[in-house]
Formats: C-alpha cells, sequence, structure tokens
C-alpha cells in the first residue's frame, strides 16, 4: 500500500512538472514562454494613438478569477521606430499600461534587457489589482508580458517563470 502511494505522488509530481514546463510558441509573434502549462487565447485589436492606428496582438491566460498571465505585442511604423529613442518609447509604454489599468502606486522600477534590447520591468498597484510587467522594444515591435493578480501580487516562483521563459525566436 505504502509503495502505491509513493507511486502515485511521484507520478503526480512528474505529470505536474511535465505540464508547468510546457513551452507555447508563436510564429507571428516570433516568441516563446511558459505560461504555467496554461494556453492563451489569443485576440488582436485596432488601438488609435498619436501615431495613428496601431494594431495589438494579445495573449491571455487566466490561471483563475484572480489571477491572470499576458503578452502583447505591437509593430510601431519603422520610421516612427528609427526616429524615436528607445527609452522614449519604453516610458510610453509604461505609461499606456499604467494609465489603462489605473495604477496609482508604483513598488518597482528598473531597467532590464533580452538579448541585447533594452527594456523596463515596473510593478504596482490599481486599488485591489496587482501588475508586473516587463516591456522590450525589439526593433519596431514593443512587447509587454504582465502579470496581474487580485488582492497581492503574484508569487516570485511564478513571476519567475513567466518573465524568465521568455524567449525571441526569429
Amino acid at each position: 500500500m505504502k509503495l502505491r502511494i509513493i507511486t502515485c505522488v511521484a507520478a503526480s509530481i512528474l505529470f505536474s512538472a511535465c505540464i508547468s514546463s510546457k513551452m507555447y510558441e508563436s510564429e507571428d509573434g516570433r516568441f516563446k514562454v511558459n505560461f504555467l502549462g496554461g494556453t492563451p487565447d489569443v485576440t488582436a485589436q485596432s488601438v488609435p494613438t498619436e501615431l495613428g492606428d496601431i494594431e495589438i496582438t494579445m495573449f491571455l491566460y487566466e490561471k483563475s478569477i484572480t489571477e491572470a498571465y499576458i503578452i502583447g505585442y505591437n509593430d510601431y511604423p519603422s520610421a516612427i521606430a528609427e526616429a524615436g529613442s528607445t527609452a522614449d518609447m519604453l516610458a510610453g509604454g509604461k505609461e499606456g499600461v499604467i494609465n489603462s489599468m489605473g495604477v496609482t502606486h508604483l513598488d518597482l522600477e528598473e531597467e532590464v534587457s533580452i538579448d541585447g534590447h533594452s527594456g523596463l520591468h515596473f510593478k504596482g498597484i490599481a486599488e485591489t489589482m496587482h501588475i508586473e510587467y516587463q516591456m522590450y522594444l525589439v526593433g519596431n515591435r514593443l512587447y509587454q508580458i504582465g502579470v496581474i493578480r487580485d488582492g497581492s501580487y503574484v508569487t516570485q516562483d511564478k513571476v519567475d517563470t513567466f518573465f524568465g521563459t521568455f524567449e525571441l525566436t526569429d
């Protein structure tokens, strides 16, 4: 009996490890990431901006009613991306997230990079929602990787898995 329980527990751990290491890949998005074993819903929408309408593609995995994982990307016109500074474009992206989500308090803001491309990492609070985001500008493409949770920040191990497995592909 004891051997059967140990075998079942071992099988369960192995099964959950396989699920949690599942990588999701977007060929059009040119990235792959671990959505904590889930499969995101994909949507695209056109958003009016000062630069004109920009199409944003979003990948959303709702782990629960209180926790979600998001990746979004949009392509700016090449001339705009070449003429603007990376820092200004990242700051504009951050302000867009902060304003659209109603963030009133930032707990962290730091520069990051991926494969030599500049980025920002920030986290803050919007009423009861706690958000943590990373953004990267890769050529004329802006990537947004975010986690949102009601009541508290997503645990560090989940953030590390999600952000840490985000890879650019070609």
